[in-house]
């Protein structure tokens, strides 16, 4: 049974308060794209890392271009893959001329020793593997540099944009505000292909106004992105040092494949340590028997999905699904 999940960021809006047809039709139109890859037999790890390349190409979501911009009007680019099949992975963090952070982290995974590269050596990889280079200037939205403007104004680190930026609130562990304002960025995708192999990859610009340097949940293997055929391909959104904290997708892994609990109640119990812990957000997952959770305790998460009867369906608020 072949399925596909994608997200692009969760956060605190009413669905009904903003106008958000151009991101579900951009939802839509990447999940397509990922559909007919796994019904014309593509891998996993190949469907996720192109979803996400679909992703960071949309200037709608905090990832590659209309990332958000650091402390000094920089983009620093995160991102992560990983196989369910041997728990493969490769992750970049604070990159700003690799044109798709997920290409090269999938080159990390496969074309380098090793499993994580960082800023200006991450750069340099993807210099000398012959990946696609740009300017950091490539990266930046107008919107995004207003956002950063605001920002300073008020000295806050903004968890992500929105239309109704002007009521965002500071990084800070506090409960939703009730005026919908503030929301969480990053991309993702997770997948299970028909030789029933899993897949997660996840990309994101992190924090607007964050300290040049700051590095989220999204490219650490086994918090925002994990994956084992196993229990379950996982890739998180929302309120980056908390799924850090959790662990939240190894632990995930470690309640499915240790006390035999089904994806549902795993992920539901480790999205409450988030909660607990001070974190909002939410995360897409498939199990190794291909069922689908798409779990946010935040009030709106931009997901799509691909049923078992193979249609699509996009939502961002709770009940908010076509």
């Amino acid at each position: 049974m072949i399925r596909l999940a994608l997200h692009g960021g969760a956060g605190d809006l009413r669905a009904d308060q903003f106008d958000t047809s151009a991101h579900r039709a951009a939802l839509r139109r990447i999940a397509d794209e990922g559909r007919r890859m796994l019904q014309d037999g593509a891998t996993a790890v190949a469907t996720v890392e192109q979803v996400v390349v679909l992703l960071e190409e949309c200037p709608l979501f905090n990832a590659g271009v209309g990332a958000v911009l650091n402390r000094d009007g920089q983009p620093e680019l995160d991102a992560a893959i990983m196989c369910g099949v041997d728990r493969n992975c490769g992750a970049v963090a604070g990159v700003m001329r690799a044109k798709s952070p997920i290409r090269l982290a999938r080159a990390v995974m496969e074309r380098s020793p090793h499993a994580m590269y960082m800023g200006s050596g991450a750069d340099a990889l993807n210099r000398e593997l012959g990946l696609d280079e740009v300017t950091p200037d490539f990266f930046v939205t107008e919107e995004r540099f207003h956002q950063l403007k605001l920002a300073h104004e008020r000295g806050v680190i903004v968890l992500d944009h929105e239309a109704a930026f002007d009521d965002t609130v500071a990084h800070a562990p506090t409960p939703p505000s009730e005026d919908g304002g503030d929301a969480f960025g990053t991309v993702g995708a997770v997948a299970r292909d028909a030789h029933g192999n899993l897949a997660a990859a996840t990309s994101t610009g992190g924090l607007t106004n964050k300290h040049p340097g700051r590095i989220g949940d999204t490219p650490i293997i086994g918090a925002g992105t994990f994956a084992d055929n196993r229990s379950a391909a996982i890739s998180c959104t929302g309120t980056g040092e908390s799924f850090i904290r959790s662990g939240f997708g190894f632990e995930i892994h470690a309640r499915m494949s240790y006390s035999h609990w089904a994806l549902q109640r795993a992920c539901d119990e480790t999205l409450a340590e988030v909660q607990r812990l001070g974190g909002r957000g939410g995360c897409i997952a498939i199990d190794h028997e291909g069922q689908l959770y798409l779990p946010f305790n935040s009030l709106a998460m931009y997901r799509a999905w691909m049923g078992a009867d193979g249609n699509l369906h996009v939502g961002v608020g709770p009940d908010d699904v076509d």
